[in-house]
């Protein structure tokens, strides 16, 4: 003989019929949270790459006592420009005097070896004091290589012109390389993002490195073609760390942030007021879905 389940029976069945949607509700939700956690993670990722690649790049310039950025000390200092201008001033001397290509080449690098060995004996890094010693030897193989002086300088060529292509870049996607470095040490560090005025200055003062950069190539590359190593020499020395650190002083003078005008500072304030709703937003769905969780988890009790 059958007998119908008894109370307690069918409220087991009825809670049990209950906890399924419930559970799944709730794996439902915990796979969006999942989703938003993701794909948070992964809009922090490029911020995360680039406070990386501005910390790294900032390293080598500060402000001076008035708040001016230390245009010598961003060239490495009076000996920083000693030592990477002697050696081509030694070769472009000798080679004017001697015509001779690889006394040349040995006075550059006798006086690059001279100024790695100091650097060894003052107690400095092994890679920071190769560095020089390194650029100079590549040089000088390009040019014993070919046979050509002129061919002791194309290797700058290259080293502008893949430089000035990581200026364009940066440019071009919107993350201007001078408001990667100049914003750490101006404490901005990567909030200038959030100001188009702030963009818009560093867009300028990258265009203004991107140039002169460029003009360098404009003004050498003929020289070299036409096998001037004497004019291409001079014009290296003088287009090279006095012209970087111009391109440096104007970058920063062009990137203050100083006092906005109306307009630019209603600008200022609708990006920030267009950033405000979508936080908003995000915090109202985490709290709602907070919300629903406990409401449904008290049904189920």
């Amino acid at each position: 003989m059958s007998s119908e389940p008894t109370n307690p029976d069918r409220e087991a069945e009825k809670t049990a019929r209950e906890t399924v949607p419930a559970s799944a509700a709730q794996q439902s939700r915990a796979s969006e949270w999942d989703e938003a956690s993701e794909s948070s993670k992964s809009s922090e990722s490029p911020h995360q790459f680039a406070q990386a690649v501005s910390a790294s790049m900032s390293a080598n310039m500060r402000r001076t006592a008035n708040g001016d950025v230390d245009v010598l000390h961003a060239i490495g200092g009076w000996r920083g420009l000693v030592e990477s201008s002697l050696p081509a001033v030694a070769f472009l001397v000798l080679f004017t005097v001697t015509k001779e290509l690889n006394l040349s080449l040995i006075a550059a690098l006798v006086a690059a070896a001279a100024f790695t060995l100091i650097r060894l004996v003052q107690g400095s890094k092994l890679v920071s004091a190769l560095t020089g010693l390194v650029g100079v030897a590549i040089c000088a193989f390009a040019a014993y290589r070919t046979g050509n002086a002129s061919d002791y300088f194309v290797v700058g060529f290259w080293t502008n012109g893949l430089y000035s292509l990581g200026y364009l870049v940066s440019m071009a996607v919107r993350w201007p390389i001078t408001g990667l470095i100049f914003g750490v040490i101006r404490g901005e560090g990567l909030t200038w993002r959030k100001n188009p005025v702030r963009v818009r200055q560093y867009m300028l003062a990258t265009w203004i490195i991107t140039i002169l950069m460029l003009l360098r190539l404009a003004v050498q590359m003929p020289l070299y073609f036409a096998n001037a190593v004497e004019a291409l020499g001079a014009t290296r020395l003088i287009m090279g760390l006095p012209l970087y650190a111009l391109g440096v002083w104007l970058a920063w003078r062009v990137s203050a942030p100083g006092e906005a005008s109306p307009g630019e500072a209603a600008e200022a304030r609708d990006a920030e007021e267009a950033e405000a709703p979508e936080t908003a937003n995000s915090a109202d769905s985490a709290e709602g879905s907070g919300v629903a969780e406990g409401s449904e988890g008290s049904e189920n009790r």
